[in-house]
């Protein structure tokens, strides 16, 4: 059987530049939205991304800083 060579869309792919645009896209559509980007988030991403933290250990420790900024008594701002 032959191999299927259809293109993963870009809102799936695990190609740092598709990941690259979702990140972009989803400050877009924060801005249009209206949202306040969240500074914290900000240093994070730019400390990891510094850093070199591989994609698994970002997902553990962004989930680890929103579970505080959620509550506060774990240890958020």
């Amino acid at each position: 059987m032959a191999k299927s060579s259809k293109r993963v869309s870009r809102l799936h792919s695990k190609d740092p530049v598709d990941a690259a645009w979702r990140a972009q896209q989803a400050d877009v559509d924060a801005d249009i939205e209206g949202l306040a980007r969240d500074a914290g988030i900000d240093r994070l991403f730019d400390e990891m991304e510094a850093s070199g933290v591989a994609p698994r250990e970002r997902m553990k420790r962004l989930k680890a800083y929103l579970r505080t900024r959620q509550n506060p008594k774990l240890g958020g701002p």
